[in-house]
Order: structure tokens, then C-alpha cells, then sequence
């Protein structure tokens, strides 16, 4: 048998030479697989949406959509997806807001959790509120001094009433910040309403109300109230203007032999309401945010002598949570046998310190409820309970004492929406990647 130089045996090295091309013939023609390669800039939108939905967090979305024009595009877009990806993944919490004990800038305590994305965007935001600190910035007057009234849809609402100033402050997005003035003289008493003798009004609270597709229009509420009457202040983004509504007289309300003019606890917000329960515990007072109209509810008595949170499922159902001891207790509205609607107790969790009780153990308190959690503070340790699941989670030590505390959920960035309203003209990308 002939053996060529190579080794090659003489039939194996002829076949060899036969797949050798023949310089004076055409190429052969390429694969449609090589002709038209598929990359991920090739897919259509549906199968990009598709694969954004699978993305395991709002954060991780995000940061994903701004890697790329078109891909933002086709986020902002579709509002279906918007809907459908809010409803398969909850917003994330960035972590808890402070109001301190002392005048200072509120604080900021970063959730802990080993998310790189969540761990991103707290790394971009202005937590530290350095907006108000600039010397070239609105505020660089103005003295130090916001106290946070409310925490929602991503923004804090802060007051500085030696300026009569408010400033509605998105950290993750520094272009958003508004600053407005109060709606009334800040170095004296809103005047009293007529038929209310010399008695002065005083100021309640106010909250922060989001809607629409434009994350960037809001309206703020402001109450203010006397012995036994309210009135809602309006300020709407849009116009840039406060609205006083008429007072409300409260039948319900039974004035103190002191005439105690704080009769009502701070509010919360909940299912298209406004809620302020009264401090009797008796009744709460509610604002329908949709058409501005007040009305009075009864309270269950067996919240007497309870600190409670009213607020909403996931689902858009009425709850109230209160604790006990080291139990939550969640009440949900329930038809009785003759029909009509009552607040029962649907569900009790149990909190397991797994360790000695905590120093003031009869202060498990709710600070919150969002979107179907409910947020709990020990002096010891934070915690969420998940009304779907009823499963208590530990999520991070206290480290500080503070006269109030707000979740900080993030939120559907003004980026990823549709080019329409103040947004056409905020093109700016948000702070929140690295």
C-alpha cells in the first residue's frame, strides 16, 4: 500500500484532494443561518417584551432598558406591559426614611440585600438629599430645616416652614425636583373659619397623591381643621396652583372639655381615600381623593387602645393591621348575616424574636402599608408582613430612634414612560445606574 509523505494512506489522501475546491469553480452558496445571523438587536418588540418580563425586578428592568435607545422605546410604550410587569413583580424597598428626633435632613437607611441592581440604584440615588444643599440650587437659602411629611411613588414631600417652602424631591431622579410655596403665611396660624369664634385652624398633614400614566403629575392634599370642622387644600402640578375647598362641618365630632384642637391622628392614604382617624378611636374621617368629598366612618371597637394602620391588599381591598403584644392582627371588611358590610378579623401572625423579647416588645408597631405589605417596626429590628401570604420576614436591624418612619418603595421611572405631558420635555436618563 502506497503511504504519502503526511502518513496519509493513498485513498484517504485522494478523497482528501477531491473536497480541495477547484480555483476555476464558484463558492458553494453560504447557509441562511450564516447570511442572516439572529442577534438580540434583531428581535421583534413582542419577544423583547417577552424577555423583560422575565427580568426578576422593577431594578433589574431598568437598568436593562436604558442599556439601549430602542429597547427604552419599547418599554415606554406599551402600558399593557407596564400593567403586566407590576402585576407579576412587586416594586422593590430600597429601604427606610427617618424623620429625626432633632432638626436635621431626614435619613435614609438602605435596605440590606445582595440584589446588584437594587444595590445600583440606592448607589445612584440622592439619597442624602444633596439637592438641598446646593449652593447654586433653588434652596441654597434656605435654612436647613425639612421635616418629611410624606414618602410615596418614589418621592419624599418635605416642609421648611422658616421658608414656607415645600419640596416634592424624586432621589433617583434629580431633574424632578419641585419647590412650592405653602398656601398660607407660615408666621401665623391659618385664620379661623367663620362661626368658629377666635379659635385659629391647624394644620394636619398632608400626602402626596400620584395617577395617571405621567409619573411626574401629582397633586398634594393639605388638611386643615377646628373643633369640629375640615378643609382640604389642593395643589395640582399641572397648574402649579393650591385650591381651597369649602369646610366640611364633622357631626360626629365630640370636642374635648379642652376644646383640644388635635383631634384627629395623622392620616394615610389607601384605595383612592384619604384616611384620619379620629384620636377617640371611635370614628376615622375619610377623603374620597376622586371627588373631594369627606365623609365619617365607625371604627371597630376592638381597636381602642391599639396603635393601627389602615391600608389595601394587593388587591385593592380595605384592611386595617394593628399589633398586639408580639401579634399582628390584620381586620378585612365581611358581609354579616343581615348583609351589611363589617370589619372582622380575617388573619393573626405571630412575630418569633428567636432570641430574648425585644426591650419594648409591647410596641411592635405598623409604620406602613404598601401595595400589599405592611411594614413593621420593633426596637429592634424591621420587618414586612405580605397580606397574600401572610408571611412575616425580618429584613433588617434598627439601628436609630426617630419620630417617624416611611418605607421607601421604588418606583416606575418618568424614563420608561410614553413621550407625552411634562415628561416630553424631561428627557433626562435617571441617576441609578453605575
Amino acid at each position: 500500500m502506497v503511504t504519502g509523505q503526511l502518513g496519509l494512506t493513498a485513498d484517504r489522501w485522494l478523497a482528501a484532494m477531491a473536497r480541495v475546491r477547484d480555483p476555476t469553480q464558484p463558492p458553494p452558496a453560504k447557509s441562511a443561518a450564516l447570511l442572516n445571523p439572529t442577534t438580540i438587536d434583531s428581535l421583534g418588540e413582542d419577544i423583547m417584551l417577552d424577555i423583560f418580563l422575565r427580568l426578576p425586578s422593577l431594578a433589574t428592568l431598568i437598568r436593562a432598558a436604558l442599556a439601549c435607545p430602542a429597547w427604552r422605546r419599547t418599554v415606554a410604550s406599551s402600558p399593557s406591559f407596564r400593567r403586566r410587569f407590576r402585576e407579576l413583580h412587586p416594586e422593590p424597598l430600597l429601604g427606610i426614611v427617618a424623620k429625626p428626633l432633632h432638626d436635621a435632613l431626614p435619613t435614609f437607611t438602605p435596605a440590606q440585600r445582595r440584589d446588584r441592581d437594587v444595590l445600583a440604584a440606592i448607589r445612584g440615588g440622592d439619597f442624602a438629599l444633596t439637592c438641598l444643599l446646593d449652593t447654586d440650587g433653588d434652596a441654597c437659602d434656605v435654612p436647613l430645616r425639612w421635616d418629611i411629611w410624606d414618602c410615596r411613588d418614589g418621592y419624599f414631600v418635605l416642609a421648611n416652614w422658616d421658608a414656607g417652602l415645600l419640596a416634592v424631591v424624586n432621589p433617583l431622579d434629580r431633574s424632578c425636583t419641585q419647590y412650592i410655596a405653602m398656601p398660607f403665611d407660615t408666621s401665623a396660624p391659618p385664620a379661623p373659619a367663620a362661626g368658629q369664634d377666635d379659635c385659629p385652624a391647624a394644620s394636619r398633614d398632608m400626602h402626596l397623591l400620584c395617577w395617571g400614566e405621567d409619573p411626574m403629575e401629582f397633586r398634594l392634599v393639605w388638611l386643615i381643621l377646628e373643633k369640629s370642622r375640615v378643609q382640604a387644600t389642593i395643589y395640582t402640578s399641572d397648574t402649579g396652583h393650591w385650591n381651597f375647598l369649602p369646610w366640611v362641618d364633622v357631626a360626629e365630632r365630640a370636642p374635648p372639655h379642652d376644646a383640644d384642637m388635635s383631634w384627629l391622628c395623622s392620616g394615610t392614604q389607601a384605595g383612592g381615600f384619604l384616611y384620619w382617624p379620629f384620636k377617640n378611636q371611635k370614628h376615622v374621617l375619610k377623603l374620597d381623593t376622586a371627588t373631594m368629598g369627606f365623609s365619617v366612618s365607625e371604627l371597630p371597637p376592638v381597636l381602642e387602645n391599639f396603635k393601627f394602620v389602615i391600608g389595601e391588599t394587593k388587591g385593592g381591598e380595605p384592611c386595617i393591621v394593628y399589633g398586639t403584644g408580639l401579634s399582628i392582627c390584620v381586620l378585612m371588611r365581611n358581609l354579616d348575616d343581615g348583609g351589611a358590610e363589617k370589619w372582622v378579623l380575617a388573619s393573626t401572625v405571630k412575630y418569633n424574636p428567636e432570641s430574648d423579647p425585644p426591650a419594648n416588645h409591647g410596641r411592635l408597631r405598623v409604620v406602613a402599608i404598601r401595595d400589599g405589605f405592611v411594614y413593621l417596626v420593633t426596637s429592634e429590628m424591621f420587618l414586612s408582613l405580605c397580606l397574600e401570604t401572610m408571611k412575616l420576614e425580618k429584613l433588617f436591624p434598627r439601628s436609630f430612634r426617630a419620630h417617624k418612619l416611611y418605607p421607601y418603595i421604588m418606583a416606575w421611572p418618568a424614563s420608561l414612560v410614553g413621550n407625552f405631558g411634562s415628561f416630553a420635555v424631561t428627557q433626562g436618563l435617571p441617576a441609578i445606574m453605575p
